[in-house]
């Protein structure tokens, strides 16, 4: 394992190729999870993925509009609670605080 918990064969082939197969490791995931009660597949996970994913969101101007127009709604929707929990942690890890407004609630109006 390396710093970012790839494997052998993800750090061998490099990040594109082991972007494919983390997606792999999302669908047998998935698939235990319909097989087993044991096991879990949350929404959120998939959602992470395809986030890391998506071209040119990362760029520095797109990535602050995407987030405040959608991707913080759609991760709340995917795991409640998620921006409450990101704001905390960023009060206690780097004592930060927003300067814009919360982004839109996903049903209706500002928070």
């Amino acid at each position: 394992m390396n710093r970012f918990h790839a494997g052998l064969l993800e750090t061998a082939i490099g990040p594109g190729l082991g972007s494919i197969a983390d997606l792999g490791d999302l669908m047998l995931k998935a698939r235990d999870a319909g097989l087993s009660e044991s096991e879990q597949f949350r929404f959120s996970e998939l959602f992470n993925w395809a986030t890391q994913n998506m071209p040119y969101a990362n760029l520095l101007y797109v990535r602050p509009a995407l987030d405040f127009l959608m991707l913080h709604s759609l991760r709340e929707v995917a795991s409640p609670g998620a921006y409450r929990r990101e704001e905390q942690r960023r009060r206690q890890q780097f004592r930060q605080q927003r300067i814009t407004p919360k982004p839109l609630d996903p049903f209706g109006g500002f928070r």
